[in-house]
Formats: C-alpha cells, sequence, structure tokens
C-alpha cells in the first residue's frame, strides 16, 4: 500500500466522518424525510422528487428546507398532529 492510497483512504473516512456530523446536525434540528408531509408511502419518493428522493437529502446530508436542484419547487414541511 502505497503513501497515496493511505491518503485517498483518510480523504474517505474524513468524508464519511464530515457528513455522519451533518446527519446528526440535521435531524437535530428536526430535518428528516420521514417527518416530511410530503412523503410518500412508498418512502423513497414525495411530491418534491417523485422519481426518486436523492440519497444525500434522504440521509440528511443536505437539508431540504431550502431549494434544491430539481425539487419542483416543493421543500420539506413537518407532519402535523392532525395530519
Amino acid at each position: 500500500m502505497s503513501v497515496k492510497d493511505i491518503v485517498e483512504t483518510w480523504d474517505i473516512e474524513e468524508q464519511l466522518i464530515d457528513d455522519l456530523l451533518i446527519q446528526l446536525r440535521n435531524l437535530g434540528t428536526g430535518f428528516d424525510c420521514d417527518l416530511c408531509k410530503h412523503l410518500n408511502d412508498d418512502n423513497i419518493t414525495c411530491k418534491a422528487f417523485p422519481e426518486g428522493i436523492p440519497n444525500d437529502i434522504h440521509t440528511s446530508v443536505i437539508d431540504h428546507r431550502n431549494p434544491f436542484p430539481g425539487d419542483n419547487g416543493v421543500i420539506f414541511e413537518p407532519i402535523k398532529a392532525e395530519d
């Protein structure tokens, strides 16, 4: 294994850790596709993404309380108790 291979492995691990920290922050502030009123029953599509929710949004790495390319103008809205 070369030094380059080791450094590339560190880079991947660092990105995974960064993504996990972002996920935890977003989940802690209330963003989770499972809590969105636009989520379809299949849990992989929604009003914003009828062809499938992008993985980074579905895993809470990207906070979809802000517009995202291709979201058809629909962003995260929490499910209300009466919904």
